[in-house]
């Protein structure tokens, strides 16, 4: 669906520019009622709804802004969620809460206007009755995630409506299952028509049913809803290349069961190549998310092994950087020859090579001002003193995107290899392991180009193995900041998931700590809200 933006902003001023997320001018007094008088008009408004998914703070997003706070990424200095220095005052916090909803209020308008409307083709209707009750349900999941429970609006806001207690995590819970029981009832498994590409499909539904039901660890309800996936009324498999996952020249492809659709226009893309690239990239791009020292050492070889860093040279063996780094780029090329193939896909090594603005190759170097004007020169991120990990994942190469604020990389919210390791999870945790469970695992492994898990391994082993599975297929994406958390390992010391120690640079040297408490795993009702709404109580520990 390429029109994400071309809707009408009519529908758009619905909550107008108030930065309270819910909006104090009468509802009937801004609300439009041609908007919903011809099938038109019903998709354009449906379309706003999308896009408002799309909005940063919502979804848009999802990827830069988790990847971040999860073991797999790092902003290049450490903010102050990651530092454990944020208050109930912090921006994300009540950004992400007024975004979703956003969505929300849209979603509740169509719902208040669709069912039994004469103007509307009764089968459309129900499409997009479906689709708003998928847009509404994934809004209320990820805040269920953050906040726990939150108030439910199921109408559109009226002024008596704006000042209402929260609803228990629970019912938020069952809330958000039965939005998508729904909209699994009207949504098409798929569309004919290629213009409706990026709306949401029965499967879509279908899965974020079974991820509610994961993250509640109701594991046979989980591993039902994933198992329907794996059938033939679904035409899901994961691509033969894992790097065109991330490419708009294969958007829309049978990986993808829930994508945000980007495209190469001002105010129409993503600002996936300003956060996720480099200066050195077209869109002399600012970094703003990097890989984790835990995500690169986490990989193993192609046969399985582990990488073994213990002969990484260190700085305090030699004189200074300039000859630290005349070894430890040649020590990286060499220690991660046989990677996993996703590693280099995912992150620009050092001693890899880009091919960046002008169509110029680079390559990863230190330190940057030594090897700048080198032939090739250096790979410039946006801190060039600093020995950074730059995702290749998601940045367009050489001068594709022409538009520096508007990648036309769609955001994958659901993956079919996803889908594949949470049900790996969910019948591993009902049962124990079996060679069925293993070899659903080791689909997403081949694809990597990587040795098959053993069947011997036990449950425990198993579940280990899922876990770090899930880091490699998916870093960057957002996800793992939620695994961590439902995992219960973010506050703990875990090598891999804990989200309590030093954040290393490609040297092995800190660049600051990682802090993670009890009170981290729900974020805190954003202060703001709860004085306008003093109904409102707060989160354990940040009273």
């Amino acid at each position: 669906m390429k029109t994400k933006k071309y809707i009408i902003f009519l529908f758009l001023g619905l909550l107008g520019c108030d930065d309270d997320f819910l909006d104090k001018t009468p509802y009937d007094a801004i609300s439009n009622e041609s908007i919903w008088s011809s099938d038109n008009n019903a998709r354009m408004a449906v379309n706003g709804i999308y896009n408002a998914l799309n909005r940063p703070n919502a979804l848009g997003d999802f990827c830069l802004n988790f990847g971040n706070y999860g073991p797999d990424g790092m902003n290049h200095n450490g903010g102050s969620v990651e530092q454990g220095l944020s208050t109930t005052r912090e921006g994300i916090y009540r950004n992400v809460y007024t975004d979703l909803y956003r969505v929300i209020n849209y979603a509740n308008d169509a719902l208040a206007n669709l069912p039994d409307n004469p103007d509307v083709t009764k089968e459309l209707a129900d499409q997009f009755i479906g689709e708003a009750h998928f847009l509404r349900g994934i809004a209320y999941f990820y805040l269920w995630q953050l906040y726990g429970g939150v108030i439910i609006l199921d109408k559109p806001v009226f002024p008596d409506d704006t000042y209402l207690p929260r609803n228990s995590a629970e019912e938020v819970k069952q809330f958000v299952m039965n939005d998508f029981t729904d909209a699994i009832g009207l949504l098409p498994v798929m569309y004919d028509n290629v213009a409706d590409n990026g709306r949401v499909t029965k499967g879509a539904a279908v899965a974020m049913l079974g991820k509610t039901y994961l993250y509640d660890e109701q594991w046979a309800e989980a591993a039902a809803q994933f198992e329907q996936l794996m059938g033939d009324t679904y035409a899901y498999e994961l691509l033969d290349d894992y790097s065109h996952l991330f490419d708009f020249k294969w958007e829309n492809n049978n990986e993808h069961i829930f994508a945000l659709q980007q495209v190469m226009e001002p105010d129409l893309g993503s600002d996936y190549d300003m956060r996720y690239g480099g200066r050195s990239t077209n869109a002399s791009a600012w970094n703003n998310t990097l890989t984790s020292w835990v995500t690169v050492t986490s990989y193993s070889n192609k046969d399985g092994s582990p990488i073994d860093i213990s002969g990484m040279p260190e700085l305090s063996d030699y004189a200074d950087d300039y000859a630290l780094g005349l070894d430890l780029i040649p020590w990286y090329q060499a220690t991660f020859e046989n990677v996993d193939e996703r590693l280099k896909m995912n992150v620009i090594m050092p001693g890899d090579q880009f091919i960046g603005n002008e169509n110029t190759v680079y390559v990863v170097n230190w330190p940057f001002n030594e090897h700048a004007n080198d032939d090739p020169p250096a790979y410039r991120t946006n801190w060039p003193n600093e020995a950074l990990f730059p995702w290749r994942k998601f940045v367009n190469v050489g001068e594709e995107n022409q538009q520096r604020w508007d990648s036309p990389n769609n955001i994958p919210i659901i993956r079919y290899a996803d889908v594949l390791l949470m049900y790996a999870e969910a019948k591993n945790e009902l049962q124990g392991p079996s060679v069925e469970i293993i070899n659903v695992v080791n689909q997403v492994r081949q694809r990597a180009g990587i040795a098959d898990l053993s069947a011997a391994l036990s449950q425990e082993e198993l579940r280990r193995s899922i876990r770090v599975e899930r880091l490699h297929e998916l870093p960057g994406e957002g996800h793992l900041f939620f695994d961590v958390r439902r995992w219960r390992l973010a506050a703990t010391d875990d090598p891999l998931f804990g989200l309590n120690h030093d954040v290393l640079d490609f040297r092995g040297m800190k660049i600051f700590t990682r802090v993670f408490t009890e009170r981290d795993y729900l974020w805190p009702i954003p202060e703001q809200e709860r004085e306008i709404n003093t109904t409102l109580d707060q989160n354990p520990g940040w009273e």
